[in-house]
């Protein structure tokens, strides 16, 4: 589950990166596709998990629309097959999850100076060429909080997968996280001692990993914005 959390993890940062460089492009109805794609993240956890599970459950909205279009043969168990359970469930947070990363990555995008991309396409710069050498360069404080922000969440995500998976399939590791396995070994199995064991591990994880982070990645930046105030 954590090696398929870091791709989900890469995954959802370049999807969320391409939409976000796309609405930050002057055209109509950009506040409209704004809204929407912001939408999920503002959804209750656990709404979005019932929602989902209506929708991917046997013979639910998913299937009907497959069959709909003629591709019933794609029809598969999505949330009890083994083998895609995880891939559904990392959909699923994609979804949830990506309209966070636009909002932030807009908000470091309107940090750019439009200067440069001015001057780019006057020396002749493509459109990816701008992006990949001036705006990538300047949003790299944004993308490295938000790595940070991803990686300590997809640590402690719990209420979307456990609402949408089925405790059948959680039981067997195919949808578990540390903090539904948490849950089920520590409450429901009454393992009071090893559910408190995987509580205090998760903890050092996130507090190593912070401070791992902040030591290799973010001191720069907060270092370069403590100078910029003091001068």
């Amino acid at each position: 589950m954590i090696k398929s959390g870091i791709e989900e993890q890469r995954r959802g940062r370049a999807i969320a990166l391409g939409i976000a460089l796309l609405l930050n492009r002057p055209f109509r109805g950009r506040t409209m596709f704004r809204l929407l794609a912001f939408v999920p993240y503002v959804l209750a956890e656990v709404t979005a998990g019932i929602m989902w599970k209506l929708i991917l459950t046997g013979d639910g909205t998913a299937d009907a629309l497959l069959r709909s279009v003629g591709l019933g043969a794609l029809v598969r168990p999505w949330l009890a097959d083994l083998d895609i359970v995880i891939w559904t469930l990392l959909a699923v947070l994609t979804w949830k999850y990506v309209g966070f990363a636009i909002i932030l990555l807009l908000a470091g995008l309107s940090g750019v100076p439009p200067e440069l991309t001015e001057a780019a396409e006057i020396d002749g710069a493509s459109w990816w060429q701008t992006q990949r050498h001036i705006t990538l360069p300047l949003l790299g404080p944004t993308i490295r909080i938000w790595m940070f922000l991803s990686m300590i969440g997809s640590l402690q995500v719990f209420d979307v997968i456990w609402v949408t998976s089925v405790p059948a399939v959680r039981s067997l590791g195919a949808s578990a996280t540390m903090a539904t396995y948490m849950v089920d070994n520590g409450f429901f199995a009454r393992l009071w001692g090893y559910g408190n064991a995987i509580a205090v591990i998760l903890f050092v994880i996130s507090f190593i990993a912070a401070l791992l982070f902040q030591r290799f990645l973010l001191r720069r930046d907060i270092e370069g914005a403590v100078t910029g105030g003091r001068s």
